[in-house]
C-alpha cells in the first residue's frame, strides 16, 4: 500500500541523515594525519594533505599508488600506537581514492560480498577490502578527495565515537486536527560520544583531537 511505501522512504531518509551525521562527526575529530617527508613533527605547513605530485614518489601513476597505500599504513600504525588498542582497519575515502587504491592492485573484495568490485558513488558503499585487514568504504557525498582511517575493535565499546540510541526508529500516526487526514511521522532519539580514553567531555569532542581516526587529504589524484 501507499503508506508501506511513505513509511519505508522517511525511514530509509532518516537512517541516511544518522549516517551522515556520524561521518561529518568522525571527520570533524579525526587527527590529521601525513607530516611533511623533511619534518619530525606534525607541525608542517603541509599536514593533512597528500600530494601525489609532491609526496608520492614513483615512475607512473600505479606507483604513486602504491605510495599512498603505504601512507595509508602509516596512519593505520600511528593510531596504534596513540590508543594502544589496535592498527587501524576501517577506511572511509572518496570514490576516486577508492579508485586509486583498486589500480594500485592493493584492494582485494569478496565476490560474496559485493558481486565484484564496486567503486560506485550511487551503489554500494563497500567498496573491499584493503591487504586483507582495511575494510575501505566509499564517502558517496564527498566534496573533496580524502581519506579517514580509524580503529573499531571486535567489542561495541573499542572504538573512538559511540553511537548509542535511547530510542529506535519508531513510526507514530496521528490525524490532522483541522482536516481529519491521517498523519504519519517517525522518531528516534540518540547520543554521539567520543571514547572516554580521548576525553570525558560530552559530545564527540573537538576537532582533530580523536586518536582513534586519522584524516587527510589526497590532492593531484588525476594528475598523478
Amino acid at each position: 500500500s501507499l503508506a508501506i511505501v511513505l513509511a519505508n522512504i522517511l525511514s530509509a531518509e532518516i537512517l541516511a541523515e544518522i549516517n551522515r551525521e556520524v561521518i561529518r562527526s568522525i571527520n570533524h575529530v579525526a587527527k590529521l594525519g601525513h607530516a611533511d617527508s623533511k619534518s619530525t613533527e606534525f607541525t608542517s605547513a603541509n599536514t593533512g594533505i597528500f600530494d601525489l605530485k609532491t609526496d608520492a614518489d614513483g615512475r607512473w601513476m600505479v606507483e604513486k599508488y602504491k605510495s599512498l597505500v603505504f601512507q595509508l599504513e602509516v596512519e593505520a600504525n600511528t593510531i596504534a600506537k596513540e590508543t594502544r588498542r589496535g592498527k587501524g582497519n576501517v577506511v572511509l575515502c572518496s570514490s576516486n581514492v577508492a579508485s586509486a587504491l583498486a589500480a594500485s592492485g592493493a584492494l582485494d573484495y569478496s565476490m560474496a560480498e559485493t558481486g565484484g568490485l564496486q567503486v560506485d558513488d550511487t551503489g554500494n558503499t563497500f567498496a573491499g577490502t584493503l591487504g586483507g585487514k582495511m575494510k575501505v568504504y566509499i564517502d558517496p557525498y564527498a566534496g573533496q578527495d580524502y581519506i579517514t582511517v580509524g580503529y573499531r575493535g571486535t567489542n561495541p565499546f573499542d572504538a573512538g565515537i559511540f553511537y548509542c540510541p535511547y530510542v529506535p526508529l519508531t513510526m507514530v500516526r496521528a490525524v490532522d486536527e483541522n482536516s481529519f487526514q491521517p498523519k504519519m511521522a517517525f522518531k528516534t532519539r540518540y547520543g554521539l560520544q567520543q571514547h572516554p580514553f580521548v576525553g570525558l567531555t560530552a559530545g564527540i569532542g573537538t576537532q582533530a583531537s580523536n586518536q582513534y581516526f586519522r584524516k587527510f587529504l589526497v590532492n593531484n589524484i588525476n594528475a598523478a
